[in-house]
């Protein structure tokens, strides 16, 4: 069974794909839709899963077998697991934003990192 992460990327994937396809990705689930799309290719179980749930996004049988075939992906790809579940953060940070919120979003290693909406003056550090 997946984990509540994997159902609910698989929910989001299979209700937001139709628009992802249609609006060109601009919205949040864009980039998680085109990465797990690109790394189940093409005629694969998993295009088909993902493929079927997009076509019925309400159907909650196609998007449990989406969510089986994301969780088997990410179990035996670790550095997919790892960009799925960031990419997941980011959208759960878009989607929660209200109009004219500013998310900060920041992952990797850095010495100093700003993150703010409006500065009025100089930074220094």
């Amino acid at each position: 069974m997946p984990d509540q992460l994997v159902l609910a990327v698989a929910t989001a994937l299979a209700a937001r794909g139709a628009e992802v396809l249609f609006s060109g990705g601009r919205e949040a689930v864009g980039a998680l839709y085109r990465m797990v799309r690109s790394r189940f290719g093409e005629g694969t179980e998993e295009a088909a899963a993902l493929e079927a749930a997009v076509v019925e996004p309400d159907d909650y049988d196609r998007q449990a077998i989406l969510a089986e075939a994301l969780a088997r992906t990410m179990a035996v790809d670790p550095a997919f697991d790892a960009a799925v579940r960031a990419e997941w953060r980011s959208v759960q940070a878009r989607l929660s934003a209200s109009p004219g919120d500013v998310t900060n979003e920041f992952s990797g290693t850095a010495g100093k990192v700003v993150q703010a909406r409006d500065i009025s003056g100089d930074i220094l550090f």
